[in-house]
């Protein structure tokens, strides 16, 4: 029933979506080869050990591979084939996983000449999708034997394709950005090809081009109009259905002025309306027109000259720009050029508004996707809080993490990974470098469960300089443990240059988790064993990690200012998580001019081992040997 879906979907020309497939012709890929999408294909090919992975992107009559191992022949290298050797189109058209043991014996897929030609036997693949939701590809494992994929193979097969979707994504941002930047720079060029590059123009630019908000646009027209250009009085309409909207009056807002603008009624004759009409600038240049084609609240204000242009948008025309003057004007093709030069900044402006908030809403909703969902671990409470260093942006290199891992096969026992980290840099690059690195941690964390904490940094590190990726900063990866349901909750954790985190007991002392290591990313000849650190957590004890963004103040002793978090960690005790998180971020994240994280993770279930494991943490700490090199956190 399934496969028979997926056909009736391809039939209905699912695969044609004009939208979806815009997406794709935006995102530049095709066939030739793309060192990202080839880099997933890579660890699909090498995680799920299957001998082809691709990234295939489906256009409306083929399917390219800008993404591909192991595709060998003529395919393999044009990188691209006919939709009638391809099975990623099922996953277009259905929108979901195509998960295929052997296609041979599938009702549908078994006339797919993709199994003749190419061998494709065993299938499995996920959606790639871009933010608005269109299934631009898939992201797939193939085999020429008939397999029975496991739970793991898909769930790692899904992860991959969620990170090759918000690169996807961050590519089609990128794109936009360009086009918005582009039609920008083309406007500009054009307006002063257009004019002479004078003082005056400068000014207008000045005030209303570089607006990022609607405040920014009613001052700067009130400054040009007034102090460049002399008129009295300055209004902008905007085309409302069938009517003229008033958007920007003189006056304060509630003043006799205001109203009486805000009254005045524009006919069809009225400059405004046949500027938006005819396109083009309309002036009348006596009091007489002025009475003529003005309502009485127009005469009101004595109007004796009134010019109006219309305000562009490439989609055709947003409203109308009126200025006026009490006294009578002569109107120079000089002067009705430079009032068309103010409605094109006016547009401008607005333009650049928009995009300024398409951007803040693309960079937020990016990087909420990276912010990891807790998940509920019987025994624990755990809480995150992220702050960008910049508000408008929303998007840096902090990050954290939390997850659980396989318990190794004794009933009762549960291992939770949390981390967090900070690469070196800000805004877009760093956070895109930060989704790669906790990606590379967390699968690194799971691939080598059984493993203590400096084991995986060691690894991801490998892989961090092999790969080329060289990010670098630092992180504290924790492995929180307990051995049976009634066990009591240790930790193991490593330091790679971060912060160090706190551990507060529930009478509210606290324990600064010290160990500082070297950063991560430093090139190969710095490097030197890590030690693991351990420590075991009573119940009603809480861990707090945080990222430097927390206590780092320009001019303020950093021992200082940690000291005092651990004051306010003390006096917080008994608060929940959720709350502490809130509180902490509340009192130390105001003026931070980097990202912040704090992530708090409280024992709530399991006794302790022993009755002397509750003595709490106390204030200080040392770190000794025990079995096998690894030190412990003896408080």
């Amino acid at each position: 029933m399934a496969e028979e879906t997926a056909a009736a979907a391809v039939a209905c020309g699912g695969v044609t979506d004009p939208e979806r497939l815009t997406a794709l012709q935006r995102s530049g890929l095709g066939p030739r080869a793309d060192a990202t999408m080839q880099w997933f294909a890579e660890r699909v090919q090498r995680w799920v050990g299957v001998p082809v992975a691709l990234v295939s992107l489906i256009r409306a009559d083929e399917q390219v591979f800008p993404g591909a191992v192991g595709l060998e022949g003529p395919f393999g290298e044009a990188r691209r084939t006919g939709l009638s050797h391809s099975f990623c189109q099922h996953v277009v058209a259905n929108g979901g996983p195509l998960i295929v043991g052997d296609a041979r014996t599938d009702p549908v897929l078994a006339t797919n000449l993709a199994v003749p030609e190419l061998g494709v036997v065993a299938y499995a693949g996920m959606p790639l999708t871009d933010g608005s939701g269109h299934v631009l590809g898939a992201l797939a494992a193939i085999d020429h034997e008939p397999r029975a994929w496991a739970p793991a193979e898909i769930e790692l097969l899904r992860d991959l394709a969620t990170a090759c979707s918000t690169e996807l994504r961050l590519r089609l941002a990128r794109v936009d950005a360009e086009t918005d930047r582009a039609r920008r720079d083309r406007l500009e060029l054009s307006l002063r090809e257009s004019f002479e590059r004078s003082q005056l123009l400068l000014e207008v630019s000045r005030s209303v081009g570089d607006s990022t908000s609607t405040e920014q646009v009613r001052a700067g027209l009130a400054d040009v109009a007034g102090g460049v250009l002399g008129a009295d009085h300055v209004a902008l309409f905007a085309v409302d259905g069938d009517d003229l909207r008033l958007l920007v009056a003189p006056g304060t807002e509630g003043t006799d002025t205001n109203r009486a603008w805000s009254a005045l009624e524009v006919d069809e004759q009225a400059p405004p309306w046949r500027a938006v009409r005819e396109q083009r600038i309309v002036f009348c240049a006596t009091r007489d027109e002025c009475d003529e084609q003005f309502s009485a609240a127009a005469r009101a204000f004595d109007l004796q000259a009134v010019v109006a242009a219309p305000v562009p948008d490439p989609r055709g025309v947003l409203g109308a720009l009126m200025l006026g003057w009490s006294g009578p004007r002569e109107f120079s093709p000089a002067d009705l050029l430079l009032v068309n030069t103010v409605a094109a900044y006016t547009a401008r402006a607005f333009d650049h508004v928009d995009w300024v908030q398409h951007r803040v809403t693309v960079a937020r909703e990016m990087q909420q996707a990276m912010l990891t969902t807790l998940p509920e671990v019987p025994g624990l409470e755990l809480a995150a809080r992220y702050q960008p260093a910049d508000g408008r942006e929303y998007v840096g290199g902090d990050w954290y993490d939390a997850f659980p891992l396989p318990d190794g096969g004794h009933p009762g026992d549960a291992v939770v990974t949390v981390s967090v980290g900070d690469i070196i840099g800000h805004e877009l690059g760093a956070a895109i470098d930060m989704g790669k690195v906790r990606s590379m941690l967390r699968q690194t964390a799971w691939d080598r469960a059984g493993e203590p904490p400096s084991a995986v940094v060691h690894a991801f590190e490998t892989a961090n300089t092999g790969l080329g990726l060289d990010a670098a900063g630092t992180a504290v990866l924790a492995r929180l443990e307990r051995r049976g349901e009634r066990g009591p909750w240790s930790m193991t954790w490593v330091n790679a240059g971060h912060p160090p985190p706190v551990l507060v007991d529930a009478d509210g002392r606290t324990a600064l988790l010290e160990g500082h290591g070297r950063l991560f990313g430093l090139p190969r000849g710095v490097l030197e064993p890590r030690e693991d650190l351990e420590v075991a957590l009573p119940a009603g004890s809480t861990v707090v990690l945080y990222t430097d963004g927390l206590v780092e103040r320009r001019g303020v002793d950093l021992d200082e200012r940690t000291g005092e978090l651990c004051r306010f960690l003390s006096g917080h005790a008994a608060s929940d998580p959720d709350a502490l998180v809130d509180a902490v971020l509340a009192e130390f994240g105001r003026g931070a001019g980097d990202d912040v994280v704090v992530l708090a993770v409280r024992v709530t279930g399991a006794g302790d081992a022993d009755p002397e494991a509750g003595r709490g943490p106390g204030v200080t700490g040392r770190v000794t040997p025990v079995i096998g090199g690894r030190p412990a956190y003896d408080l």
